[in-house]
């Protein structure tokens, strides 16, 4: 074993907590997004933040620290299965977010951004009847004060097909998305700490 062995695995350990983290924050705004259109741009915008800024790039440098570990004990890694294990389900968890999450976070965003702008072109003079044609329903826009503002929905929820309707089917999917991520994370770190056999 190298003597740079335990700074190489507080590294990788410490790179783990900064990166999977937050990630479990990330189903709870979703899914209060989901509930609360209204506040919906600003969830979005957070999530968006968290996973771009923080969760994904400092992910991504896991496999060095990793590799500096592997080869400082001098690990045989087709031989410890348990690792491999944990190398995979990795893989699956960084491919799953580049290409289902982050894909849902671009539309919510997008559907975020038609809401406010359909809201302000609302407020602006055009009245309660462009809320409509913008998919948003009248009673989510409170027309007096500056700029646009957003209500509180409904207690049934937005109307069927209307922006806020999307936005709430779209915040469950990032919720369960973001779910998906962080139990594997979970089975990783059961794997590296138990080291099974097998």
């Amino acid at each position: 074993m190298s003597q740079f062995a335990p700074a190489y695995l507080t590294i990788h350990i410490l790179t783990a907590i900064v990166a999977f983290g937050p990630g479990f924050a990330i189903p709870l705004i979703s899914a209060l997004a989901g509930k609360e259109p209204q506040h919906g741009s600003f969830a979005v915008r957070l999530v968006d933040l968290i996973e771009r800024r923080l969760v994904l790039p400092v992910a991504l440098t896991m496999p060095v620290s990793g590799a500096l570990l592997i080869w400082s004990e001098g690990i045989d890694l087709r031989g410890t299965h348990w690792l491999l294990a944990g190398i995979t389900l990795y893989v699956v968890a960084i491919v799953f977010a580049f290409t289902v999450q982050l894909r849902t976070i671009d539309r919510m965003l997008d559907v975020a951004g038609r809401m406010a702008a359909g809201a302000a072109t609302a407020v602006a003079g055009a009245g309660r009847g462009a809320t409509a044609a913008a998919g948003i329903p009248a009673n989510l826009v409170m027309p007096d004060g500056p700029g646009a503002q957003l209500a509180t929905p409904p207690a049934g929820g937005p109307p069927p097909g209307s922006l806020g309707a999307e936005m709430v089917a779209l915040g469950i999917r990032a919720r369960n998305g973001g779910i998906f991520p962080s139990l594997l994370v979970v089975a990783i770190v059961t794997l590296m700490a138990s080291k099974p056999g097998f």
